[in-house]
């Protein structure tokens, strides 16, 4: 997703999730007067959307918030009996009347899809249509928020991925590619390609109003999930690790920044471009642990020292890397330098576990092997780092990145995570 698409989805989120608590607020002083806590509503707010999330009205790229549909009921029922519980524990918390829950349930179910479709209208995304029988329907997608750039039959669509896709099978003209899977013979035929492109196919099968109120709604076809309870649950919890770890480790965080300034002259921070999902580019950050001239410093090291040239081209580091500071060789010993990441995760760039994020010149590497790292978001840490790390060959990182996409649970991940704090201890491999 392009830079300025993904700024107006977080522009759309933004206004929902607002849309959600005013809307809470103000249903709580009209229809449960007695309720006068500020807590309540913040408290409901979160329960709300942690159950929406949960339930999956947040699971495609085009999210049609809520509607007459099972999950928007499900969400409402998991917000109801979390509320409740809370209420009993938590005085603070305090009983909202029958009227509210229905003034909820109605805001919900009716009047906020109603407000998606006015706000989508006003910021869509760029998509190319595939259909044989529904070429009519563009104006009605863009209330959904698809902006239909073009359409093509499903017989066009293997030769036009072939066309539009690079060597490694991006597709850079569009960022999402709609399918008309009324016929199950397209959906089939589609999931047999979409394993070979980086971009996101997304399924539509009812192009109606009543299709973006009751269902079915927009999901991804792909020949792997991506979705689901457990992926949401991970996602969940890269959130709340990392939002707890910036604040639990703001002290040491300011302390770096302060001891990296003191040091040298340059950025705190390190902007590095790699390689996420899809192999979109985003900047990876982490604390600067090399001088700032440190590029033109590799250039006359790989230049003039063949076996350092050798060594770089191989693994794309240097068990003696001149070019770092004195201070970021304890920080890359300690691992403090990867810190900042928890700010990648947050954006959504990144998760707590995944495979390792690369750079541009390693993807012919990974491609003689596979690919299937770019289907999921990159790792703070991962398989590889709890394995040893630089201890490791090249192609047993690409081997192990394969075999964590090939066969993720969420169990794995929070044994990965449990594994990674003896792993920086150890400091096996960090350099």
């Amino acid at each position: 997703m392009n830079s300025s698409l993904r700024r107006s989805e977080e522009a759309v989120i933004v206004v929902e999730v607002l849309f959600v608590l005013l809307a809470i607020a103000g249903m709580r002083a009209l229809l449960s007067p007695g309720s006068r806590a500020l807590t309540s509503v913040l408290v409901l707010w979160a329960v709300l959307l942690t159950s929406s999330y949960l339930a999956g009205e947040f699971e495609t790229n085009v999210r049609v918030n809520y509607g007459l549909s099972l999950r928007t009921q499900a969400a409402f029922a998991l917000a109801y009996v979390a509320y409740s519980g809370i209420h009993v524990v938590w005085p603070w918390c305090e009983s909202l009347t029958v009227r509210f829950w229905l003034g909820l349930w109605f805001y919900l179910s009716v009047i906020a899809p109603l407000l998606g479709l006015v706000i989508r209208r006003l910021v869509r995304q760029r998509v190319l249509l595939v259909t044989d029988t529904h070429r009519d329907s563009v104006a009605l997608l863009r209330w959904w928020g698809f902006d239909c750039a073009d359409v093509i039959a499903a017989s066009e669509l293997p030769g036009w991925l072939r066309e539009n896709a690079d060597e490694h099978g991006w597709v850079e003209a569009y960022d999402m590619i709609v399918v008309d899977t009324g016929d199950p013979r397209t959906e089939y035929a589609v999931v047999g390609i979409a394993g070979d492109y980086f971009v996101d196919f997304v399924g539509v099968s009812n192009f109606s109003l009543s299709g973006y109120l009751i269902g079915p709604h927009p999901r991804h076809v792909a020949p792997h999930s991506l979705h689901g309870v457990a992926r949401r649950l991970k996602r969940m919890l890269d959130i709340v690790i990392s939002a707890v770890a910036i604040a639990v480790l703001s002290p040491l965080l300011f302390a770096v920044a302060f001891l990296i300034k003191l040091e040298s002259p340059g950025p705190v921070f390190y902007r590095h471009k790699r390689l996420g999902r899809n192999m979109r580019e985003f900047l990876l950050l982490k604390f600067r642990t090399m001088y700032r001239d440190a590029d033109k410093r590799l250039e006359q090291i790989l230049s003039s020292d063949p076996a350092l040239a050798e060594e770089f081209r191989t693994t794309f580091k240097l068990k003696r890397d001149p070019r770092i500071t004195r201070l970021g060789r304890v920080l890359r010993r300690l691992s403090v330098d990867e810190l900042p990441q928890f700010i990648n995760v947050i954006m959504g760039q990144m998760s707590m576990v995944g495979p390792r994020p690369i750079v541009s010149q390693e993807v012919d590497y990974y491609k003689d092997y596979s690919l299937l790292l770019f289907r999921v978001l990159p790792g703070a840490t991962g398989l590889w780092q709890v394995s040893g790390r630089s201890e490791t060959s090249y192609q047993q990182r690409v081997e192990l990145d394969t075999r964590y996409v090939q066969e993720w649970t969420l169990l794995w991940d929070l044994k990965i995570l449990l594994l990674t704090v003896p792993a920086v201890l150890r400091r096996r491999g960090a350099y």
